[in-house]
């Protein structure tokens, strides 16, 4: 590619082919941006906010599950994160439920979901939450983003 003028470019393909071409960069560009697919917006991925009810001193997460269903992360995995932050026993019920054996106020559950989701779902490359954690020899863990295929590490859980 050898620059012509401010904002031209002309290319060559080799003599086999016979062929040089002048493009304007701008339309290029254009061309370029017709075929990417349409960028979703962030509301687009909703993210779940977990529903908290207490029963005497435990705290229940109902939609526990679910939530962890469409992050597309085992319950145990999200679980081992939120109980090591609040250094507090608990476990997930028959039902999927989360059950935390004191009381937690929902504000904190809630930033600790939150954190864990930056932390082990959000891709940091393109920022999509389409992705997967795989866990690979020892305590080394991966994010795998679907959307743009880049991999990354995470802190061990």
């Amino acid at each position: 590619m050898v620059a012509m003028s401010k904002g031209c470019y002309k290319m060559q393909r080799g003599k086999e082919h016979g062929l040089d071409m002048l493009y304007d960069y701008d339309k290029l560009l254009d061309r370029l941006y017709s075929r990417l697919p349409p960028k979703r917006s962030m509301s687009a991925y909703d993210l779940p906010v977990l529903q908290i009810e207490y029963a005497g001193t435990h705290t229940v997460v109902r939609n526990f599950a679910e939530a962890c269903d469409r992050l597309r992360r085992e319950p145990r995995v999200v679980m081992r994160f939120i109980l090591r932050e609040l250094a507090m026993p608990g476990a997930v019920d028959e039902r999927g439920q989360l059950v935390i054996y004191r009381k937690v106020t929902p504000h904190t559950l809630q930033q600790l979901f939150t954190r864990f989701i930056e932390s082990y779902v959000k891709c940091p490359t393109c920022g999509s939450y389409d992705t997967e954690l795989h866990r690979r020899k020892g305590k080394i863990w991966i994010i795998k983003c679907l959307a743009c295929g880049a991999e990354t590490f995470a802190r061990p859980i």
